[in-house]
């Protein structure tokens, strides 16, 4: 951890002194560095905690169920929506689509989400027979209000307040992807000790 933790930072020191940075830019929180209001991003900072929930459940839980699961799927699917998950936990944490992929990568707008969007169909794809044996329902509700978000972006809104009914829809889209994969996590790792029990 402390190695992981000096090589991140080391990378940081170079990026500052090559670039003329200044390093508590990368340290110091956002609104200590622009002297602004505590709540400044509440929303964004309250989805990005759900994001990173639902990753270390999808994480934690495989590791739970890697010597007692049966089903070698349900440990793949797992995986993979953590780093599904994770990918838009980035995504958002960092603006990677909006800021980094367009301004840094020379990548517009339109490929980099062409590129999500085929991840996530394969991702649907490789796993369908899981998730139609999940409560789909909750995650098809999930994906529909952050693609609803997302069209909601492109738009042009006759209302001033139209990038927090954005972000407002696509928190509850956070939120219940969320409450997909605890339920998930929960089912499976429920199930599984019910069958040790039942052999104990």
């Amino acid at each position: 951890a402390y190695a992981v933790t000096t090589a991140i930072l080391s990378v940081v020191i170079y990026i500052g002194m090559e670039y003329n940075i200044e390093l508590d830019h990368f340290t110091q929180d956002p609104v200590t560095v622009m002297d602004a209001p505590f709540y400044l991003g509440f929303f964004s900072h309250f989805g990005i905690l759900f994001w990173c929930g639902t990753a270390i459940l999808c994480f934690y839980t495989r590791i739970i169920l890697r010597n007692t699961s049966t089903d070698p799927e349900q440990l793949k699917f797992l995986f993979y929506s953590g780093l599904l998950t994770s990918l838009l936990l980035f995504d958002d944490l960092f603006l990677l689509h909006e800021d980094v992929f367009p301004e840094f990568l020379n990548l517009n707008k339109g490929t980099v989400y062409l590129v999500y969007v085929n991840i996530i169909i394969l991702y649907l794809l490789l796993f369908r027979r899981e998730i139609l044996n999940s409560e789909f329902i909750i995650l098809m509700v999930a994906s529909m209000l952050i693609a609803i978000s997302q069209f909601v972006d492109m738009l042009p809104m006759p209302i001033p307040e139209d990038s927090f009914l954005e972000d407002a829809v696509k928190l509850f889209g956070i939120v219940t992807w969320f409450i997909y994969y605890a339920r998930y996590c929960f089912q499976r790792t429920e199930s599984v000790f019910a069958e040790g029990e039942k052999k104990i």
